[in-house]
């Protein structure tokens, strides 16, 4: 398998240049098939990355890293898909496989619904995860307005409090990162547990630079908070966040394998559209021909973005270096070192 020609180039050109030798990814999704079961029409409508990838092994992975990066050591945070219609279990245990064989280079977080017990969360810690993956999607009731806490209880923070581990935490509600109640909390859990590593995902869902003025300025007291930007595709919050809660506090990740779809994402205000040529349901909404023609891989849409944010803040080289190695080998560093 190989690169497409213009994917091939705008990574020798555009990408590759600005990249350090060893790449830390701490946010890819790793799962089977048979660990999901069918999914709904509906559910698929109401969260369109379902129908990209639902499943992901661990050699498609390796895969992926020969083929994006064929000039980097890429190694991994990796952790299950966080949906209703998984075998969290098997999930899980698939995940943990992974994570002990030396050949995926990668770490993993093991993913908990409400009801999991604290033990069950120790054990994990004490088979080879680094820390824990909630997700809204399994709430009571689902993906909604819901709390932080209605699917990451008390319970579960303080085992993480008292082993020192990772959280990779993904906000709820619609306002996402801009919205008052889930400032408030993510404060109460960073002030509460103040041993937890907690990593706020796609910088706190902010994908549009209204949504990252109004909620990261409220959380720059929370010195010890870091923030992904997995599959945030923009300049503009990348710079924002990078001046803002510091570069020192930012970490990649891919999000793959949602990112190996092909297109561009348009920002307009707080909301933003995805353009891809992919076979999918709801891509109803579709640039020319001339246009798709030009599309590569939303992740080197991702890498281009961190590019330009990055040099417009100083050095690039350094601060993507950063970015994509020093700052996640820190915390891996920090916490395994304790084990």
């Amino acid at each position: 398998m190989s690169l497409d020609p213009v994917s091939k180039r705008v990574y020798a050109e555009e990408i590759s240049p600005f990249l350090p030798d060893e790449i830390i990814d701490f946010h890819i999704h790793i799962g089977l098939p048979e660990h999901v079961s069918p999914i709904r029409p509906e559910r698929l409508a109401g969260m369109w990355a379902m129908e990209i990838a639902s499943s992901y092994s661990w050699q498609e992975m390796r895969d992926s890293f020969s083929l994006l990066f064929p000039d980097k050591k890429v190694s991994a945070l990796a952790f299950g898909f966080p949906y209703q219609e998984v075998d969290l279990a098997a999930n899980n245990a698939y995940v943990l496989q992974g994570i002990k064989d030396p050949i995926n280079q990668s770490f993993g977080l093991f993913l908990t619904s409400p009801d999991t017990s604290p033990d069950t969360i120790s054990q994990a810690l004490s088979d080879g995860f680094i820390g824990i993956k909630p997700y809204p999607d399994l709430a009571p009731g689902g993906y909604g307005d819901v709390s932080i806490y209605d699917f990451l209880p008390n319970e579960h923070l303080k085992v993480l409090d008292e082993a020192g581990a990772v959280l990779v935490l993904h906000l709820p509600r619609k306002g996402r990162v801009a919205d008052p109640d889930n400032i408030r909390e993510l404060l109460e859990i960073y002030e509460k547990y103040p041993n937890v590593k907690i990593i706020v995902a796609h910088i706190g869902r902010a994908f549009c630079l209204p949504t990252a003025q109004i909620g990261l300025p409220q959380l720059t007291q929370a010195t010890g908070l870091y923030y992904d930007f997995a599959a945030n595709l923009n300049a503009d919050v990348l710079e924002y966040a990078i001046q803002t809660v510091g570069v020192e506090k930012i970490l990649y990740g891919s999000d793959l394998p949602i990112t190996l779809m092909k297109g561009i994402r348009e920002h307009v205000g707080d909301k933003y559209i995805n353009y891809t040529s992919g076979p999918y349901s709801w891509n109803t909404n579709r640039k020319s021909p001339e246009i798709e023609a030009g599309y590569t891989y939303f992740l080197y849409e991702e890498l281009k973005a961190l590019i330009t944010a990055a040099g417009k803040c100083g050095d690039a080289k350094e601060i993507i270096n950063q970015i994509t190695y020093r700052n996640a080998a820190g915390i891996i560093e920090g916490v395994v070192g304790k084990s």
